[in-house]
């Protein structure tokens, strides 16, 4: 009886269901690496899809924020280098009034 209460007990301490502090493995923070990227000069809308497409990194735009704005035929600047996806994005909207804000898992862009 003891054998069998002992190695319950540690069967319990060995096999855990589940470890204490781990993480949904669906869950990626893209913001934090650094990434080769080049993305050359083109329309916002394209843009953004390509720094997602390369960064994995979802992007947004911000529709209440910018509305009245001619989004569509806004510009971004060329981005190449190993850069966060942040550092990047705000790189591509350095000649826009856009912005962008890291929220949860991704990037929005605002006025």
């Amino acid at each position: 009886m003891r054998t069998f209460l002992l190695s319950a007990i540690l069967g319990f301490a060995v096999f855990p269901s589940q470890p204490a502090n781990a993480q949904d493995a669906s869950f990626y923070d893209c913001q934090n690496d650094r990434l080769k990227i080049a993305i050359a000069p083109m329309s916002l809308d394209k843009a953004i899809a390509r720094f997602t497409s390369i960064t994995r990194c979802p992007a947004s735009i911000d529709t209440d924020q910018v509305k009245g704005r001619p989004t569509r035929t806004m510009k971004t600047m060329a981005v190449k280098g190993r850069l966060t996806p942040g550092q990047a994005l705000a790189h591509m909207l350095r000649n826009t009034p856009l912005k962008s804000t890291p929220i949860h898992g991704g990037f929005s862009v605002s006025k």
